[in-house]
């Protein structure tokens, strides 16, 4: 994780030496060596990081060099704002900052000093770690930045997990198949699969709901519900139940899903005594099968279980559980204890993971006897097992397996029910650099959820990783699966993957780690003075704050900005729940998504002035007018505009914007009726998306403007008369989405015309 921080920080130094030289050149040299600096430092991180496990001061050495690495960028950063500030970017935004300045402003000596004050700081972590035999310096010299990022091997392309015949649970499967297609009076209702987590718990009961036996002998329906530790309601379960129970239409799919929104809606206005009674009376007139997964209280079991009929239903319960004492209470005739692998079971299912699909027979041969030894430290637990193979899937070489080998003797000689996180651990530290943060992203989703691909990737992306967009940040998801480390929800047609899911324990270490690299921070307080406390040197911040929220779990207070100094990307911002003084600059500030209810224009104009830094800004909710152009940032680079009911133009102030290369335009953002791109304005513009603007009938493009334009896509404006004339001089458009194909012969110089519903996924 260290690693892929300062690895970051080296970027975003490398775009302000560039795009601020003007304003640097005083301290260009001095910046540049320390930018040298810690291009070598990530050499020593990338055996450190591995290696925080083996002694406190290794983990607080690297917890330290990521705090150099963040204290480099925000000097260099404050001084070319500074700078910047005092040579002209308008003698208004001098004034303005000119309170800051005083407790900002540093000089050329003083900027000197403190980049020799943090070369010296990693010189010292740098003999530190060679003493303690990290890396040598003959590593360094003969290395280079590049070898960070070596490409990684082609890896197969298989999901162990989603296999017909996972290994080892098919006389689990025959047994719990038995039990549930049982019709004699006085038979089991309820079956239950007991046993500790990560031995398949899950696995089984989706081989189970999977089977062809039982899918046909169920031809009422069956639903699949995942219940949870932190299950605090139990309507939402009920209403699922419900919906996966009620007869299926065969209609198209438009149709289909209209006909289950509706079947929702309807559900929701049921009351709990009409829902419990519909359930019951579904389960009692035909076979149903009702799979409740991860339920850990007995108290839940006695609530939930309200919507099963016991007698007179020959519909029945497949319930998981970590706690025996549920699956007596449910019903103890049922109960089927889940035991771990035997050594031949283990053996095969890493064999079969990790070494039966390679070629080289000698290479073989080597891998399965070091793979024997190895699942000896796994406990029998195929989680454990799973996981490790994923990690040796990804060995291409007999050092790599010694590698790993060694590391599993030394890490994983531990009493059995830490063996699995120990396993969890070393495939976290085998990930490449890159990846560390995007699986800790992973930790912002509750447990048992299906979390959507687009949201994950998005996520990636706001949080600073610029290579996470689409098929880069698929290939990043799919690395994560291959190490077995996130699962599979739901794919597309064409493979790709639409939603993913963790396992509980894999979840848990993910929750556990983030927090343990400062790369996540969970509160439970409602109180806005103790979250100012506890982070202060936040960098990144989203805010939940949701009206529908009971009163008594309503957070109480503002927060204080003014003790954020370091913050980097700040979602969700809304008025009623942030107050920023008058004095505050947000400085170092690079990602705003702003909610505008319940302001006035001039306060978002003054809000936006006050990021002199943002590259990638959203603004949501009504503005009617835009502040002008000089508020914004000259640095930004991505706008998405919503919801902000624009009554004038907006393209005469954004096309304004030097640097602005992704434009996007969506739900009412412009509510009048006539664009204009102006010549030779946006020159750097390279996406631009019109979505939802149902007032805009004319849109003028004139010759020269938007000379970089790539992207274009045009949604659901129906209104809009034609596509501009102007268009065919954007010699550099390469892709064109429209949801209207009678416009075809409008746009005949593109080189790829898409047509199609931009809203269907």
């Amino acid at each position: 994780m260290a690693v892929s921080v300062v690895s970051g920080v080296v970027t975003r130094l490398s775009n302000l030496l560039l795009q601020e030289a003007i304003y640097l050149i005083d301290v260009s040299d001095k910046a540049h060596e320390l930018q040298t600096e810690l291009i070598r430092m990530q050499f020593f991180l990338k055996d450190a990081d591995a290696r925080q496990n083996e002694s406190a001061f290794i983990k607080n050495s690297v917890a330290e060099m990521k705090d150099l690495a963040y204290d480099a960028e925000d000097v260099i950063a404050t001084y070319a704002l500074t700078v910047a500030s005092r040579k002209g970017r308008g003698i208004q935004k001098v004034l303005k900052r000119c309170a800051c300045i005083l407790f900002e402003g540093i000089t050329v000596h003083q900027v000197g000093s403190k980049i020799d004050a943090i070369k010296t700081r990693i010189s010292n972590l740098k003999q530190s770690f060679q003493e303690y035999g990290i890396i040598r310096e003959s590593t360094i010299q003969a290395g280079g930045p590049s070898s960070l990022n070596e490409p990684q091997p082609e890896q197969r392309k298989t999901y162990p997990y989603l296999e017909d015949d996972p290994v080892g649970f098919n006389d689990d499967l025959g047994k719990l198949v038995e039990i549930l297609l049982k019709e004699e009076e006085g038979n089991t209702r309820v079956a239950s699969i007991c046993g500790m987590g990560g031995l398949g718990k899950t696995t089984l009961a989706r081989m189970v709901y999977n089977d062809p036996r039982v899918k046909q002998y169920f031809n009422g329906g069956c639903a699949w519900v995942c219940i949870s530790q932190q299950c605090q309601k139990f309507r939402p379960v009920w209403e699922e139940i419900m919906i996966n129970l009620l007869p299926k239409e065969n209609s198209q799919n438009d149709q289909k899903e209209k006909s289950q929104n509706d079947q929702k809606e309807e559900i929701k206005g049921w009351s709990d005594g009409d829902l419990i009674r519909e359930l019951r009376e579904v389960q009692q007139k035909q076979k149903c099968l009702v799979v409740l997964d991860d339920i850990w209280k007995i108290e839940d079991w006695n609530i939930l279980c309200q919507v099963f009929p016991m007698k007179d239903t020959k519909s029945k319960i497949l319930l998981t559980s970590r706690n025996t004492n549920v699956a007596l209470k449910a019903d103890p005739r049922g109960i089927h204890n889940l035991e771990g692998l035997n050594p031949e079971k283990s053996f095969e299912l890493l064999e079969k993971m990790a070494i039966s699909w390679r070629s080289d027979s000698e290479t073989k041969t080597y891998m399965k006897k070091l793979g024997k030894e190895m699942i000896e430290y796994c406990g029998r637990l195929p989680l454990a097992i799973t996981v490790l193979g994923g990690l040796l899937a990804t060995k291409q070489t007999r050092e790599g397996w010694d590698d790993v080998h060694k590391h599993v003797k030394s890490y994983l000689y531990e009493e059995q029910n830490l063996q699995v996180n120990k396993v969890l651990a070393l495939s976290y530290n085998d990930l490449p650099s890159h990846l560390k943060p995007c699986f800790l992203y992973l930790g912002h989703f509750p447990e048992d959820f299906e979390i959507p691909t687009k949201e994950l990737i998005r996520m990636w992306h706001r949080g600073g990783r610029e290579d996470t967009m689409d098929d880069v940040g698929d290939r990043y998801l799919r690395e994560l699966v291959q190490r077995c480390m996130v699962l599979v929800g739901k794919e597309g047609s064409l493979g790709r993957i639409k939603t993913c899911r963790m396992h509980d324990l894999m979840r848990d270490f993910c929750v556990s780690k983030a927090q343990d690299e400062d790369f996540l921070h969970f509160t439970n307080t409602f109180s806005m003075k103790q979250c100012e406390a506890q982070i202060g040197k936040v960098r990144r911040l989203a805010i939940i704050s949701k009206s529908e929220y009971p009163q008594k779990y309503r957070v109480s207070g503002k927060l204080e900005l003014a003790n954020i100094s370091y913050l980097q990307t700040l979602v969700n911002f809304q008025p009623k729940t942030i107050q920023i003084p008058t004095w505050f600059e947000l400085n170092r500030l690079r990602v705003l998504k702003v909610w505008n209810d319940e302001w006035a224009q001039g306060a978002m104009q003054m809000l936006i002035s006050r990021c002199p830094l943002v590259e990638k800004l959203n603004l949501i909710d009504h503005m009617k007018k835009l502040p002008e152009a000089h508020h914004f940032s000259p640095n930004l680079a991505k706008l998405t505009l919503q919801w902000t009911c624009l009554e004038e133009d907006p393209m005469p102030t954004l096309e304004k914007l030097p640097n602005l290369k992704i434009l996007r335009l969506f739900y009412a953002s412009f509510v009048g009726k006539d664009m204009v791109c102006s010549k030779e304005r946006f020159p750097l513009l390279q996406y631009l998306l019109l979505k939802r603007l149902y007032d805009l009938e004319e849109w003028r493009v004139e010759e020269g403007a938007m000379p970089s334009l790539c992207h274009l896509i045009i949604d659901s404006c129906y209104k809009l008369k034609t596509i501009p004339d102007g268009l065919r001089f954007v010699t550099t458009l390469q892709e064109l989405k429209v949801d209207d194909e009678d416009r075809l012969h409008e746009v005949k110089h593109v080189p790829s015309l898409v047509f199609e519903n931009c809203d269907r996924e």
